[in-house]
């Protein structure tokens, strides 16, 4: 993670501008004198997207798209060649990449990049340090055991591959193509960076990374100036999903006799013509990005959207529910072992957990 200069960019915003990031599309729209970002769902995801068959390496929806292909400019890997990896160390990728459901080949790209997968160990003149070259500040906040010794030790192997791993799935790797390439320059801001790490990544088999290619993937505080679904509307939806009601949880399934979590809200909405991405995080994503508003644990109202990470670790949303009473806690949602009522309240405290109101698509200067 070396530290390089950047230069300063000036930027205009227009009223209207719309930015293509890998499948999804953020449309920038002005709304009370700001620029609102409004994430949209393209066809394009249909294009990209790779539906994965053997058990569960995609994460929830059963989706995932390939290793993007390297582009320009590149700069170490013109002159340098895949080297071959320790097998210490390919251990290290592995189990790196098992826990946070990435292809090892990606964290073998970034290890190839920084250090030849610890050939050149010394800290860079930037201060970087270890394997996968970590700056101090940066591992302050992302470095994580991966030895099992309870300590994140910057020096040690196992500790450094597990963190790139954490860092880049924090950075929102999993989020279709754009989000592959946002989170590896993340990593060091560079576009020969980039292009260099997913040159090595192919190289060494490149694979399908877990993830929605309609996801947005780039956060987003949601629009507190839209309407909330009119009620009918929220019943209409509500209405759809109790029919559902001891209808088997299948992984990956969308429909119409079985579902996963996400499938069985995206498609309680579109009995309203809302359409949502497919998978957990990417849903989260859509509304945060201008197609609704966080709510407060504590107002939350039936039809609200909770979101929380599970199975695919820490940094990563990896299911969904629909609030169906607040004052009792519970959810209608595809989970456990069938579509039916749970309590929410156990998902409190987990890293990630929020909930949100999915708007009616316009600002409203009187919500409530």
């Amino acid at each position: 993670m070396k530290a390089i200069a950047i230069g300063v960019v000036a930027v205009l915003v227009l009223p209207v501008a719309l930015v293509l990031m890998g499948a999804a599309a953020i449309v920038s729209i002005v709304s009370g004198g700001a620029v609102q970002a409004v994430c949209t769902v393209s066809d394009e995801a249909a294009v990209e997207a790779v539906v994965l068959t053997d058990g569960d390496p995609a994460g929830e929806g059963g989706l995932g798209f390939e290793v993007p292909a390297p582009g320009t400019p590149r700069l170490a890997s013109l002159r340098n060649p895949a080297a071959t990896i320790p097998d210490d160390v390919k251990a290290l990728y592995l189990a790196a990449a098992k826990r946070y459901h990435l292809p090892w080949t990606l964290l073998a790209g970034v290890g190839m990049e920084e250090t030849a997968h610890g050939r050149t160990r010394a800290t860079s003149s930037a201060g970087a340090q270890g394997l996968m070259q970590f700056m101090p500040a940066t591992w302050a906040r992302y470095g994580v055991d991966g030895s099992g010794d309870g300590r994140a030790d910057i020096g040690n192997d196992a500790d450094s591959v597990m963190s790139a791993a954490n860092y880049l799935t924090a950075s929102g790797v999993t989020a279709g193509v754009g989000g592959v390439r946002r989170a590896l320059f993340a990593y060091n801001h560079a576009d020969w960076y980039v292009n260099d790490v997913l040159y090595y990544a192919a190289a060494y088999g490149g694979g399908v990374i877990a993830g929605d290619p309609s996801d947005c993937g780039v956060g987003g505080q949601g629009n507190p100036a839209l309407a909330a679904l009119p009620n009918q509307q929220v019943a209409t939806v509500l209405a759809f999903a109790v029919a559902q009601l001891g209808e088997p949880y299948v992984y990956g399934a969308n429909g119409p006799t079985s579902w996963d979590c996400s499938s069985f809200t995206r498609a309680a909405f579109a009995q309203v013509g809302i359409t949502l991405p497919r998978t957990a995080a990417a849903q989260q994503t859509w509304v945060a990005q201008g197609n609704g508003y966080q709510v407060p644990l504590g107002q939350e109202r039936p039809g609200d959207l909770i979101f929380t990470d599970s199975y695919l670790g820490p940094n990563r949303v990896g299911h969904v529910m629909i609030v169906y009473d607040p004052a009792a806690r519970l959810t209608i949602e595809a989970g456990g072992s069938r579509v039916g009522h749970y309590d929410y309240g156990h998902w409190t405290d987990h890293n990630l957990f929020s909930i949100w109101r999915v708007g009616a698509g316009r600002p409203s200067a009187n919500r409530t």
